[in-house]
Formats: structure tokens, sequence, C-alpha cells
């Protein structure tokens, strides 16, 4: 009885099931004192402050410790649940009689790593990130299970979506390559094509150039020679009128 009581009392223990489960804790259970020791071993273990409360009349008077640590249980209790809880559910809960003793308990809860979480003081409620675990009774199992199966479909199904979309990657990666390569051959053969037109202009240009340039020197040749015909022809003239 001393080893629960003092397990109860102590600020750092949470977790009770491993006691409980001691023959010789099991023992206590066959005198009227110890049963009720147990009983309220279970509370800890399993319970919360509300479950307390109900049974209070067949169970030990809490020490302040002990229902402090109680309170910090309930708060882990319904973080499990919920994350998102309304000041106004743990304020029944916890039975506190105002918002300071009741953020007090949640400061508490966080730095005994009870909780991760925040308070919102606008919204006036808790959000809950994670929580420690509290001990599992048998009659637990089957759900625990179930959420778990829940949970291994559930990642099953987002990996196949993300292998679904990995392989829609590849393909579309792979189609935007060709098309890629053929754009890249279109452009090359247009590049090649305008090449060859430029080169045709030019070497046509040049022909009727060096054309344009014959005949212009061809005439000018005609010019100077006709020129001199008649400039001779009137040098000529007063020559043949002396006698």
């Amino acid at each position: 009885e001393a080893l629960v009581g003092q397990a109860l009392e102590h600020s750092s223990v949470f977790v009770f099931g491993e006691l409980l489960d001691c023959p010789s804790v099991q023992a206590l259970a066959d005198s009227e004192g110890g049963r009720r020791l147990v009983e309220l071993l279970r509370i800890f273990a399993y319970g919360t402050y509300p479950d307390y409360v109900a049974r209070k009349a067949e169970l030990p008077e809490l020490t302040p410790g002990q229902r402090r640590k109680l309170q910090l249980l309930t708060i882990v209790s319904l973080a499990t649940k919920e994350k998102l809880i309304k000041f106004t559910d743990l304020e029944v809960a916890l039975d506190v009689a105002n918002a300071r003793e009741l953020e007090d308990l949640i400061i508490e809860a966080v730095y005994q790593n009870l909780i991760v979480g925040k308070m919102d003081q606008e919204g006036r409620c808790l959000r809950v990130e994670s929580c420690a675990c509290r001990d599992c009774r048998e009659e637990d199992i089957d759900f625990i299970i179930s959420t778990l199966t829940t949970w291994q479909e559930s990642a099953h199904g987002m990996l196949g979506a993300l292998d679904g979309m990995i392989q829609h990657s590849h393909e579309s990666f792979e189609k935007q390559r060709v098309a890629r390569e053929e754009l890249d051959k279109v452009i090359q053969s247009t590049r090649e094509s305008l090449k060859e037109g430029e080169g045709g202009t030019k070497s046509g240009d040049g022909g009727c150039t060096r054309m344009q340039t014959d005949d212009a020197d061809e005439e000018s040749k005609r010019a100077k020679s006709t020129r001199g015909r008649w400039m001779g022809a009137l040098g000529g003239a007063p020559s043949r009128g002396k006698p």
C-alpha cells in the first residue's frame, strides 16, 4: 500500500499499468482498504477526474498532489480524442474554478511533456499537436487495432496515389522530351533552308552586278571613241581650207 501511495503521489510518475499488474498489488484486493486503493490505482491508470468524482464515495480521498496529477492525466485523455479542446470543456472535466487555474494546469502538462500544443486565448481553446500515451486496457486493444488498420490502409492508399503521380510525371517528362527533340529538328531544318536561300540570292545578285558593270564600261568606251572621232574631224577641217 505504501508503494502504491508513493506512485500516486509522485509528481513524475504517470504510467501505472506495470504496477497494477504486479501480483503483490493485485493481492491488495483481498482486503477492503486494499481493494479501494487498487480501484483508485485503476482510475489513475485508465480513467479521468470525472471518473473519480462519479465513484468518489467508494474510493479513498485524494491528496492535493494526487488530485492535480489526475487532472493532468485527464488533459492527456482529452488530447487523445480531440486536437482542439475548448476551455469550457476543460473547466468542466477538471473541475477548476477559474481560467488562471486552468492555464496553470495546461502549462504544467506541457512542462511535464504530457502534451505538445498551445493555448489560443482569443479562441479560448487548447490546440493539441501531440500527447503522451496512457496505459492501455485490454478492452481498448480492439479499438487500437482497428485504428492502426485504418491508418495502414490510408497510408497504402497515399503511397499508391504518390506512385501514380510519379509515373504520370515520368510519362509527361518523356513526352515533353520527344516533343522538344522534334521541335529542335524542325528549327534546325528551317535554319538550313534559310541559309541555302540566302546563299542563292547573294550569288544571283553578284552576277547581275558584274554584267551591269561590264555594260557600263562598254558604253563608256564607245562614248570616248565617238567623241575622239568628232573632235578629230573638227580639228582637220580648217587645214583643208588654206591655199
